[in-house]
């Protein structure tokens, strides 16, 4: 996502590899992948780089990434573009943004001329790491903020390599609507601009999705589609986009089965705008200030 993003990689290995009875070893099991994003995380939204005097304390409390830092390994000089989507087409392409998308565009965006890279996000012809990784006996599975081409169902995870997906297509939405926004005072007619733009549906489409081999449109569940828990003073509220996220992502590695190898992208909506966290949150910064 935009100036900055982590990126957490998470490996394991579901068994040390074995010997045969002719002493040699058997090919090594391959590892689990669990691979998280976080939308516009800045190096100074690290706990870890921050460590050091109260102001830095306050605002930056990260201890379950700080708690990663110190198991595993950190890249101090990883650079990424500048915005959202060729962000993360490079992620899912493994190429260079000036070789797969350099424009955070409308995901209506369409040139005629062009039906395989003049839409938005990864052009069709091209293979994606959930595409080999599939094809090398993973299960994969998308969760979070996609932002990498939803045209055609090419374009989507399942048309990417990934088994199943649940998570919203565009740039941003409302972390407890999950519309492209709600109505302001300055502009009923419509909610906020993802791209600076009004899109076909005015601003006012509900952009949470699911996708799996037997279903493939919009999340049903009313209570996931609901606002209502906004007030909750729970760290993680029930319908916030973020708690349904990570009740997914828990459930799928729960649910899998662990003699074949998982690929899991994680990706947050977080630190993205609109800027909404739930009131634990607003809290416990109020009580570190």
């Amino acid at each position: 996502g935009g100036p900055q993003a982590l990126v957490v990689a998470r490996f394991a290995f579901p068994e040390p590899p074995k010997m045969r009875s002719n002493h040699a070893l058997t090919p090594p099991p391959k590892p689990h992948v669990v691979f998280a994003l976080a939308d516009d995380f800045g190096w100074a939204n690290f706990g870890a780089h921050r460590a050091a005097g109260e102001q830095g304390a306050a605002e930056a409390q990260t201890p379950f990434l700080d708690g990663l830092l110190r198991e595993g390994i950190e890249l101090r000089r990883y650079y990424t573009y500048k915005i959202c989507s060729p962000s993360r087409s490079a992620l899912q392409s493994g190429r260079l943004p000036v070789h797969v998308n350099t424009a955070n565009s409308a995901v209506s965006i369409f040139n005629e001329s062009d039906p395989v890279s003049g839409y938005a996000g990864v052009p069709r012809n091209m293979t994606c790491v959930a595409n080999k990784l599939a094809a090398a006996g993973y299960d994969t599975h998308f969760v979070g903020k996609w932002d990498a081409g939803m045209a055609t169902p090419r374009h989507t995870p399942l048309g990417r390599g990934y088994s199943s997906m649940y998570g919203y297509y565009q740039h941003a939405n409302d972390y407890w609507t999950k519309g492209e926004g709600e109505p302001s005072l300055r502009e009923p007619q419509r909610g906020f601009e993802a791209t600076g733009e009004v899109d076909v549906c005015l601003n006012h489409f509900t952009d949470l999705s699911e996708a799996n081999a037997t279903y493939f449109g919009g999340v049903r569940d009313a209570a996931a589609l609901s606002s209502g828990c906004r007030e909750s003073t729970a760290p993680d509220p029930p319908c916030y986009e973020e708690a349904l996220f990570k009740r997914r992502s828990v459930g799928l590695i729960r649910a899998h089965d662990a003699a074949r190898p998982l690929f899991l992208f994680h990706a947050f909506h977080a630190l993205h705008t609109p800027l909404q966290v739930p009131r634990h949150y607003l809290a416990a910064a109020a009580a570190a200030a």
